[in-house]
């Protein structure tokens, strides 16, 4: 019987890899757009006023690691005219998880999947409008495994200020193809120049028309991220909130949707915290309880993100010509009062 692979040793975060993250997302904190993941290490280290060989070497560990496992290039939905929404779907048991994902990623419309430690998964869908997404959420209810999908909560998604050209069409696809890819390889591979290449790319990225989304495998790190969802009294100012986290656990990285990303209330907020170790759950738990202005709050433990490319890859097909494809406007605000999105199980 051949030896079983040996797993790479898990990644050991610092606050650096915190720091290169905010960097390297768009608004300095992590949002739906995702990244930029060209922006290399020289640069990300002039701004952190640190060694290139650093930022090098963390960038490098993300990869060995197999913590960041790849990018997926995702079109802005508002280009063919569809709304986003995450679904919080709680399952029967765990072990149903890995079938479930199978049949989500047949659904027309899904395109990203967040998976929690017990019995909670998000799935990131886009649709017509909001009442195409209810549906949406009517055929997951129906599912096998499934025990409960709570309303979706409607992603704020900006409108291009432009339609995709026949040029960007191709661009699209080769990124598609090679996220990793140096623009001069996306250029001889579109046949453009790599002057033509670098100026479109800088208009579908500032543009927010192409989204590069980190697909993370969160089991890669020696430390336990938790998602912590927080509802605030009116006059208390988040950033004391997150201050006073972070003064605890140093590992902390906020969450903000200003331009893209689910549409939150304004008392609502999302960070990502990692305790030193599983057996400081319960003590983050205990913490955030004890801030004063705290209304109600729930951790969950993240495990993977999950891709769904498919829906992506069909409808670059729609785009021909320059011509957007028949647009349905999409619809403010959220479907019903939510919690804060990503959403997996309570543990408090």
């Amino acid at each position: 019987m051949p030896p079983l692979p040996v797993p790479p040793p898990p990644l050991l975060a610092e606050p650096l890899d915190l720091d290169i993250l905010r960097e390297m997302y768009r608004d300095g904190t992590v949002n739906l757009a995702g990244i930029d993941p060209r922006l290399n290490a020289t640069r990300i280290a002039r701004r952190l006023r640190v060694g290139r060989t650093r930022v090098a070497g963390r960038l490098k560990a993300w990869n060995t690691s197999g913590f960041l496992l790849r990018y997926d290039v995702w079109l802005n939905p508002a280009i063919f005219g569809w709304q986003g929404a995450w679904m919080s779907i709680r399952v029967d048991h765990p072990r149903v998880k890995p079938a479930l994902f199978e049949r989500l990623a047949l659904i027309d419309g899904a395109v990203s999947g967040l998976e929690f430690l017990g019995d909670w998964i998000s799935l990131g869908v886009v649709a017509p409008d909001a009442s195409s997404i209810d549906r949406r959420a009517d055929l997951v209810r129906g599912l096998a495994g499934v025990a409960e999908v709570e309303p979706p909560v409607l992603w704020k998604v900006p409108e291009p200020r432009r339609a995709l050209s026949p040029l960007d069409v191709r661009i699209v696809r080769a990124l598609r193809d090679r996220p990793r890819a140096t623009l001069s390889e996306i250029a001889r591979r579109v046949g453009i120049s790599t002057r033509t290449m670098t100026r479109r790319y800088s208009e579908l990225v500032d543009d927010l028309a192409v989204w590069f989304v980190p697909v993370f495998d969160f089991r890669a790190i020696s430390y336990p991220v938790v998602s912590v969802g927080f509802f605030l009294a009116p006059e208390v100012e988040p950033e004391v909130v997150v201050r006073r986290i972070r003064s605890r656990y140093p590992l902390t990285l906020e969450f903000r949707s200003v331009r893209v990303g689910p549409d939150l209330a304004a008392t609502e907020h999302v960070i990502f915290v990692m305790p030193p170790s599983a057996a400081h759950l319960e003590d983050l738990d205990h913490f955030v309880r004890s801030i004063d202005g705290v209304a109600a709050f729930e951790t969950n433990v993240m495990v993977q993100v999950r891709s769904f490319p498919a829906w992506f890859d069909r409808h670059l097909e729609t785009l021909s010509g320059g011509t957007r494809a028949a647009a349905v406007a999409p619809v403010p605000g959220r479907l019903k009062p939510s919690r804060p999105a990503p959403r997996g199980p309570r543990t408090t």
